[in-house]
């Protein structure tokens, strides 16, 4: 059987499809109340409060997760497209296929899964704790977070966001020859199933041309605001701010308010706006 804690994560996601990020997180509070000891459940709303804006309670929960997950396990996490058909599931009183138990990382495991998006309980813990520091301008926290992610991604979707944040974490650090370093010894011959994290570093190898991976040719808002953030952030590490300003705004006008890159966005904005003043 599926468990409580379980119920309130399926809950929350339903939520958070719908873009309700706020009930999202009083879903996971009234979870972590009965389970107090559930790291999962500390992980997802950590997540929702990134999707809020509240970074330090985002941050908070981060660190409790991390410590209740400690010798715990790993196992798959997945998303939207897998975690739908359960819920559908579930409702119509029928056995879940994916969620009776934890899908443990093997061998075998991995092979079927090979195709699908997915992340790892602890990678997705620790990318989202580096996500929250970086989020409130810690940018050697959220590279070390990201360090320690790299450690649990277990394939190459995972492995080439996490590399994708730690470069920018280490560019907007000042720590350049690291950043430097760090790119030249990441190939880009990888199996990846969601292409924007890829596309973002192909821009910093100088395979792809900055306008390309601004204007993604499926046009999806989310894919804009992912794949333009790194643009964006390029330009701002590299000293062109009025056209770092100019794609912040334009990821902000396609209003995807959930997608990361319209949060980093806005608090760039909002950074640069203070140094204005």
């Amino acid at each position: 059987m599926i468990t409580e804690p379980l119920r309130y994560m399926l809950v929350a996601k339903v939520y958070s499809y719908q873009d309700h990020h706020s009930k999202a997180v009083r879903v996971l509070s009234e979870g972590i109340a009965k389970h107090p000891d559930s790291g999962m459940l500390y992980r997802h709303r950590g997540h929702f409060n990134i999707s809020i804006r509240e970074f330090d309670a985002a941050v908070a929960d981060f660190s409790r997760s991390v410590a209740l997950l400690d010798g715990q396990p790993d196992e798959i996490e997945y998303y939207q497209a897998e975690l739908m058909p359960e819920v559908e599931r579930l409702l119509l009183g029928q056995e879940p296929q994916l969620l009776n138990g934890p899908t443990l990382i093997t061998a075998d495991n991995l092979a079927k899964l090979r195709d699908v998006y997915k992340g790892t309980l602890l990678s997705s813990t620790w990318y989202h704790y580096g996500l929250a520091h970086y989020l409130r301008g810690e940018f050697d926290e959220a590279a070390a977070k990201y360090r320690t992610t790299l450690e649990y991604c277990v394939d190459d979707d995972m492995t080439v966001a996490t590399t994708d944040w730690l470069y920018m974490s280490l560019q907007r650090a000042g720590r350049r020859d690291e950043a430097a370093k760090l790119l030249e010894t990441t190939s880009l011959d990888m199996h990846i199933n969601e292409p924007s994290y890829y596309r973002r570093m192909e821009l910093y190898k100088g395979v792809a041309a900055p306008e390309s991976v601004l204007s993604p040719n499926d046009g999806d808002t989310k894919t804009l605001a992912t794949q333009g953030y790194g643009v964006g952030n390029w330009y701002l590490y590299n000293g062109h701010q009025e056209e770092a300003r100019k794609v912040f705004e334009r990821i902000i006008a396609v209003g995807a308010r959930a997608a990361f890159g319209t949060i980093a966005a806005e608090v760039d904005l909002a950074r640069m706006a203070r140094a204005r003043s």
